[in-house]
């Protein structure tokens, strides 16, 4: 956030507001369902196997409004999230669903969760800031602004993201958590390179 005596540079401007979300694009992605009703979302021929070790299940069904195709997509955080399994949610599917709504119409929902501008597009423009607009800004205005997250870094992943808050902590003066494993000190070298932070 710029206080009032900071002024944007003129990249900024064009960049910042360039940043394109899976959600602009698709806004079936922007809110999810918490839910267990597994039997609702996913066909029974493959419903064991994708709760066993899936990591989301994807519909698609031909939408005879604008012809073209639409996308239900339900994430099986219980078979991937090791958190998740024998958690205050017991033995239960643990799943998160967008564009399921009617389907979920008469099933127990938890809640919901919001995806606004939390996953970034995987567009050559984004992948292009990461590589070449956001390295350029970390530690600018006299080392106060740094940047990370999921649009700062390519590929949008989870491991990523979370990789690129510690290489800004590190910038600022915190240590990194795992040294003791070489493979994350690994990533978080590669990172930090790939930032512009080493």
């Amino acid at each position: 956030i710029l206080s009032r005596h900071d002024e944007a540079t003129f990249l900024e401007k064009e960049v910042l507001p360039r940043i394109a979300y899976t959600t602009d694009r698709d806004p079936s992605m922007a809110v999810g369902v918490v839910h267990s009703d597994a039997a609702a979302v996913i066909e029974k021929y493959c419903r064991q196997e994708v709760l066993a070790r899936g990591c989301n299940y994807i519909r698609c069904i031909p939408d005879s409004c604008n012809g073209g195709v639409r996308y239900e997509n339900t994430f099986v955080l219980s078979s991937w999230a090791p958190g998740m399994k024998g958690s205050a949610a017991g033995s239960r599917d643990m799943l998160v669903s967008y564009n399921a709504q009617e389907r979920l119409q008469s099933s127990e929902v938890e809640t919901s969760v919001t995806s606004h501008e939390s996953h970034p597009s995987l567009t050559t423009r984004n992948m292009l800031f990461s590589q070449f607009f956001w390295p350029t800004r970390q530690g600018s205005r006299g080392g106060r602004f740094y940047f990370c997250g999921s649009a700062v870094t390519p590929g949008n992943g989870h491991d990523l993201s979370l990789t690129s808050g510690f290489a800004v902590a590190h910038a600022l003066g915190a240590s990194f958590p795992f040294p003791e494993n070489e493979l994350a000190l690994q990533d978080f070298g590669r990172v930090r390179r790939m930032m512009g932070l080493s």
